[in-house]
């Protein structure tokens, strides 16, 4: 072996160069404040090998990006440590970039002869926040999509050059294929060639003027870097790759939040790091939103550029030198304290957490879905084929501002329609039958006292003298016959049309007969809630096919809209067959139910 290096180090002299690494000469001797910068070096080359490991299947466009980032999670030999090492590995850099700052600056390293080595340090900085700026859009689901949307719609908002940086940006006006083939360019081109290049003089200055020691140490005793340095070094290092490789487990590689859908709703949040920004946007007016988020920054960015030039004393004690740190201590604690602010207002917040809930449901429903094959037009087409996805964006976009289903839609007490949940069972038409003026049926809508009680005596004294309870036979008989309608069954000449023509006609149409009081809002009861029924509903409510035309007219207030400019036949017949099956599924709320439906079964689900 000896020989080896003796023939080795004649041709190469590498004996000379690790001598300079690792005998070179630390003032006051090894210590634990000066392992940033190789933890910091070791998660950037992290970054490296996993990024390049990503690059040979990922494919950037805004078809293929995030079933290439799915398929590197569950199909990729160990794709998910991979991803999870480089997700996790972003995040371990803006922390230690963030102790290695303020490390440096406390020990007054950015003082003479060092100014430049710290300038070289702050573009360093720049450049991680702008790989974590451009790779958040890289798996192109909704979280990076809307993250970015908002980002770059800050910067839009720049007076003069907002509008041009925007486009740049973005490619154009629309957010796809080149939206991400520029952040994809960004990420793994420019910003590598910059990082290495400023790294290389930032190293290549730190070994000119070595380390700056703290100003209470005995700089007269001098160790050299190896061995207690290189072992200190080694154990965070060892510390940090431990952290990164638990995390991954923990999460089993990375988050992947459904893919990105510029129709949907989202609640967007940035990343952990840019949180005390967003948190601080929330306090200032629309209008000058860019002069904080843009100018702000700038500066933070000024000050830290300046404070060389300013801190000029000679002391290197953080006491003597508190009135220049003490804005950086200011904004660290201002950062940490909005950042705390606004993850406690969002778990204080049911709105934000049921459209999370939402969201993460979404997202493991598209990755179940993507099981089965993503098709060749992309994830998207994927989910606008299948119901489960498709319908609660449908729903959510044009009926969830006055119906409520489930969880989806307003808050009870702001609903201005019917719930629909469990519309179309046993329990519904029995709790409409009791009281159709209750609040989750038409007693917040325009309707409400239209329809008289089956089962309660009216207020009125001389009506409830004459009033009789509808018997529970010719209830059920009515309800059976409803229930039919509901699974697009006729039920001719039963029992139950029997009690409908005999009970119901005088408001209700049956089969488009006029009703006895021809000026009845009343729906038709042939079909209702049934498939056909609902379609026609949704397409046109003033047609005449399921409600009379005037039921839409001027003089009823908040009327239900037609939809058939809104919904392409496809999105129409999938909303309707989503709304009716899940209607049926989705049980009424015990709070709302009448006392008689509580007690009936559920209905089977229909094939």
């Amino acid at each position: 072996m000896s020989a080896l290096g003796d023939w080795l180090d004649e041709r190469t002299g590498h004996r000379k160069l690790l001598a300079a690494a690792l005998d070179e000469p630390l003032p006051g001797g090894a210590r634990w404040a000066y392992v940033w910068g190789s933890a910091l070096t070791l998660s950037f080359l992290v970054q490296a090998v996993t990024g390049w490991l990503l690059m040979t299947v990922y494919q950037p466009s805004a078809t293929t990006a995030w079933s290439s980032v799915w398929y590197v999670q569950h199909r990729v030999s160990w794709g998910w440590v991979v991803r999870g090492l480089h997700h996790f590995g972003a995040q371990a850099m803006v922390v230690l970039l963030f102790a290695h700052l303020g490390q440096t600056a406390l020990f007054g390293a950015y003082k003479k002869p060092r100014e430049m080595n710290w300038l070289f340090g702050l573009v360093l900085m720049a450049l991680t926040l702008g790989f974590a700026l451009t790779g958040y859009l890289l798996p192109w689901d909704q979280k990076g999509y809307w993250a970015t949307r908002v980002a770059t719609n800050i910067a839009g908002s720049i007076p003069l050059i907002g509008a041009a940086m925007q486009r740049l940006l973005v490619g154009g006006t629309e957010y796809g294929h080149l939206t991400l083939s520029r952040f994809y360019g960004l990420h793994v081109g420019l910003l590598p060639a910059a990082l290495v290049l400023v790294f290389a003089l930032h190293l290549a200055l730190f070994r000119k003027h070595g380390v700056t020691p703290p100003a209470d140490s005995d700089t007269r005793r001098t160790e050299p870097f190896y061995p207690k340095q290189l072992g200190k070094d080694l154990l965070v290092g060892l510390a940090v790759l431990s952290v990164l490789f638990a995390l991954t487990l923990r999460e089993h590689g990375a988050p992947l939040d459904a893919p990105a859908d510029p129709a949907s709703d989202y609640p967007a949040r940035p990343e952990w790091y840019f949180l005390a920004l967003f948190e601080l946007l929330k306090f200032v007016p629309g209008n000058i939103e860019w002069l904080a988020a843009i100018g702000l920054p700038l500066v933070l960015g000024g000050y830290l550029v300046l404070l060389p030039f300013l801190d000029r004393g000679a002391s290197m004690r953080p006491r003597a030198r508190l009135r220049w740190l003490m804005p950086l201590a200011v904004v660290t604690l201002g950062a940490a304290g909005l950042t705390w602010r606004s993850r406690a207002n969002d778990q204080a917040d049911p709105a934000f957490i049921a459209a999370r809930k939402i969201a993460e449901e979404r997202a493991a429903h598209a990755s179940t879905l993507a099981e089965n094959g993503i098709p060749p037009a992309g994830p998207l087409a994927m989910l606008a084929a299948d119901p489960e996805a498709r319908g609660p964006v449908l729903f959510q976009k044009h009926c969830a501002s006055c119906h409520r289903l489930g969880t989806l839609g307003p808050a009870p007490d702001k609903a201005t329609a019917t719930d629909l949940s469990g519309w179309g069972t046993r329990a519904w038409v029995s709790a409409l039958l009791d009281d159709p003026d209750a609040p989750h049926l038409f007693g917040a809508t325009a309707f409400k006292g239209m329809m008289p009680s089956f089962k309660r005596p009216p207020p009125d004294p001389t009506e409830a003298a004459s009033f009789t309870v509808l018997p529970s036979a010719d209830e059920a008989s009515i309800i059976e016959f409803l229930l039919a309608q509901a699974q697009g069954d006729a039920a001719k000449g039963t029992a139950g049309e029997k009690q409908i023509k005999q009970r119901c006609t005088t408001c209700h149409r049956l089969d488009g007969e006029e009703p006895l009081d021809p000026e009845s809002l009343a729906p038709e009861l042939r079909g209702w809630a049934s498939v056909a029924w609902t379609r026609l509903q949704i397409l046109d409510p003033a047609a005449g096919q399921t409600y009379p035309a005037a039921a839409s007219g001027p003089k009823v207030e908040g009327h239900m809209p037609a939809f058939k400019k809104d919904l392409d036949p496809a999105d129409l017949d999938l909303l309707t067959r989503w709304l009716t099956e899940t209607a049926r599924r989705l049980p009424m709320s015990m709070a709302a139910a009448s006392p008689d439906s509580r007690a009936l079964p559920a209905p089977s689900p229909r094939p």
